[in-house]
């Protein structure tokens, strides 16, 4: 059976990637934070190994008590607001760890495909006028997020070059679905809407950003993605994980307004003053995956936005778990 490893797989999609994994055959062990964290993903799931992505001898540890044949990478930050507060960390958390990973599989099981996810804020400003971003689109990232996405890729070009490593490289764009955590832009939405209270808030929204064009999946199709790469996807190479369609931020909204049937008015928010790393457009192009691994979404955005809802919806007043992953609108 083949051993696979996965970094923050407490996180949003890796829960779902090492449930899928294991799903399909595979066996896996989940890179999680801490013992607590350790302990409660074995009583649910199976085997899990306390790792730290941002120190190398720590992870080196890891993957040497593993002896994976295949790693996935999902740890490290995940929201481009968080990267731009705390760049240092930030840069430990991408940079950093995409390097400590490569060089503990160069150096531990050379031999291992390695699975590399990137976000689609190494495009930036690339697709402002709305044509679709294709893997070779040059990138221009404006935020501190997607330019460390950027340097922790060229980092994995170089370990390809320089060691022959078999890694491969997913830019995911935005997704969704269940549970999603309220750190996460979509997620804090359906958070807030879904404990609304008309008699105390009023029944009018303010909320920033609607008019942006986001390309939106369900979360499962990009776990989906993953494991297909994780198969097939070739060496050094990039696909876009996405579904070549953009909706507005506002439409998503209206969405989750409606299923849940409350009458509430959603309106725009004046953007705050200096915010020069918003991107007013994310739409990628899938043909690669597409074409070449016959990847291509199985699920609506509909569906994600509904089950993102219902899932706040059953627990209104609680708090989602905070776990790292690959977007938020911004």
């Amino acid at each position: 059976m083949q051993t696979i490893f996965v970094t923050g797989a407490e996180g949003f999609a890796g829960n779902l990637l090492t449930q899928q994994l294991r799903q399909s055959g595979y066996q896996v062990w989940a890179g999680v934070r801490n013992r607590a964290r350790k302990l409660a993903h074995e009583r649910q799931q199976g085997q899990a190994i306390v790792c730290d992505v941002s120190d190398a001898i720590n992870l080196a540890r890891a993957i040497a008590s593993a002896k994976p044949d295949a790693v996935v990478h999902l740890a490290g930050f995940s929201h481009p607001h968080a990267a731009s507060e705390m760049p240092l960390e930030a840069y430990q958390s991408i940079v950093t760890a995409w390097a400590n990973v490569l060089d503990a599989v160069r150096r531990i099981t050379p031999r291992a495909r390695v699975l590399l996810v990137s976000a689609c804020d190494v495009y930036g400003r690339a697709g402002a006028d709305g044509q679709p971003l294709r893997e070779d689109t040059p990138p221009q990232p404006v935020s501190t997020f997607g330019k460390l996405k950027l340097t922790a890729e060229s980092i994995a070009h170089t370990f390809y070059e320089r060691y022959h490593l078999n890694l491969t490289i997913a830019r995911t764009f935005h997704y969704t679905g269940a549970g999603q955590p309220d750190s996460f832009f979509f997620g804090s939405i359906a958070h807030r809407l879904a404990s609304w209270d008309p008699a105390v808030q009023g029944d009018t929204l303010a909320l920033p950003d609607l008019q942006c064009r986001r390309d939106l999946l369900h979360v499962r199709d990009v776990v989906s993605a993953y494991e297909r790469l994780l198969q097939d996807g070739k060496p050094n190479e990039i696909y876009n994980v996405c579904s070549g369609q953009a909706h507005t931020c506002g439409e998503i909204v209206q969405m989750m307004v409606q299923a849940l049937r409350t009458p509430l008015q959603i309106t725009e928010q004046c953007p705050a003053e200096g915010n020069d790393e918003q991107v007013p457009v994310f739409l990628g192009d899938n043909t690669k995956i597409r074409t070449e691994l016959g990847w291509s979404p199985t699920q609506t955005f509909e569906g994600a936005v509904q089950e993102l809802i219902r899932s706040y919806q059953r627990r209104p007043t609680a708090q989602a778990v905070a776990h790292e992953s690959a977007d938020s609108a911004g």
